[in-house]
């Protein structure tokens, strides 16, 4: 099984992330894979989400696209009365009409692999402590003139610990719910498992704001599975090759924000943005 990986596409960011949305379909029909995967953040908005996804029917039929929300596919404008949770419910109605089955629904299971997902959440497990920073000041998401936007645009109507709590029992019950009929497991998150994952740069405010990476629960659900053999993440910009993190084969492989791209560099930056699996 050949297996595409993606994440942060962020079409509505800049003009290079959304005419990168074509060189990423012509680089994934090049891949030839049997899954797509991608790990969250398409876009806040609606059309530009379902246009992105639409994009990628060009694949060959046979292939199986998956995608979990990202915090960006979750936001809701300020004044709205949509709340997060309704915009989740929304992204999974949408996924399934533009041929996309949204790992954060419900699980499902390819060739005796099992794929179980969840847009995940942060409960600041991954902060520093030796920043003794107070753990109200995470909850306000503010350090100093600067500020996670999650704040004014994810509206869940909960604190971040209890969300954090209720996906990592959502991944849980889905992965309990097919071990008994896969050979392993593959999961998909768009926050981070693995704090081995995390970018510190030992500073500030940069350090703080990687408290919002993730949580622990989730990766400890993957290593406590002996069924799960990979865990696939998008949330961070960093590109991080397969590697071995407690047992388990971590990767991401995000397209980012692309400010300071050329045209004529992003045909060849869409194959970068590709990490490929193969699993037998």
């Amino acid at each position: 099984m050949r297996i595409a990986v993606t994440s942060d596409i962020h079409v509505d960011i800049t003009s290079a992330n959304q005419q990168i949305v074509k060189h990423l379909v012509t680089a994934a029909e090049e891949i030839q894979p049997d899954v797509l995967v991608i790990c969250g953040d398409i876009s806040a908005n609606l059309i530009k989400f379902s246009q992105t996804l639409l994009a990628f029917q060009k694949l060959d039929s046979q292939c199986h696209k998956l995608f979990v929300a990202g915090n960006h596919d979750i936001w809701v404008n300020k004044r709205s009365i949509i709340t997060s949770e309704q915009k989740y419910l929304t992204i999974t109605d949408i996924s399934s009409e533009c041929d996309f089955h949204h790992l954060g629904g419900r699980p499902t299971i390819i060739d005796g692999v099992g794929f179980c997902g969840t847009i995940g959440w942060y409960d600041y497990s991954f902060r520093q402590e030796r920043y003794k920073i107070a753990l109200e000041q995470y909850e306000s998401k503010r350090y100093g003139n600067s500020m996670w936007n999650d704040v004014n645009y994810a509206k869940w109507g909960c604190a971040d610990i209890k969300l954090a709590h209720r996906f990592e029992c959502e991944l849980q019950a889905q992965i309990d719910s097919i071990k008994n009929q896969v050979s392993q497991i593959i999961v998909v998150t768009h926050h981070l498992p693995f704090q081995e994952s995390v970018v510190y740069q030992g500073n500030l405010p940069w350090d703080f704001f990687s408290a919002f990476m993730g949580s622990r629960g989730l990766g400890e659900l993957c290593v406590n599975e002996p069924l799960v053999t990979h865990a696939l993440f998008g949330h961070t910009h960093f590109k991080h090759p397969p590697q071995k993190v407690r047992g388990v084969t971590t990767s991401s492989s995000p397209v980012g924000y692309l400010f300071k791209m050329s045209k004529r560099k992003v045909p060849e930056y869409a194959k970068e943005c590709f990490t490929v699996l193969e699993i037998n």
